[in-house]
């Protein structure tokens, strides 16, 4: 009877092993299949806010059409528009 017992344990080691080499395996697929880092990032503005959550820069499209980044001070006036 003692090797019986013996036998059932190594049978559910053995199963627990294979569960487990099933489920690292599917993760290893999954994450390949993942689909990599975004190659671009499209807006219409980007606005970066400083820890009070003030805008400090902006990146946009003005009304003509034309691409502008302004920065702006600490008082909240524009110090620099590029175009």
């Amino acid at each position: 009877m003692n090797q019986e017992r013996a036998l059932a344990i190594i049978i559910r080691l053995l199963a627990v092993l294979c569960l487990a080499t099933i489920i690292i395996a599917a993760s290893l697929v999954i994450m390949a299949l993942r689909p990599s880092v975004q190659q671009t990032v499209e807006a219409r503005a980007f606005v970066l806010r400083d820890s009070a959550g003030r805008v400090r820069a902006e990146l946009s499209v003005d009304k003509d059409g034309n691409a502008a980044l302004m920065f702006v001070d600490s008082l909240g006036r524009k110090k620099v528009v590029l175009k």
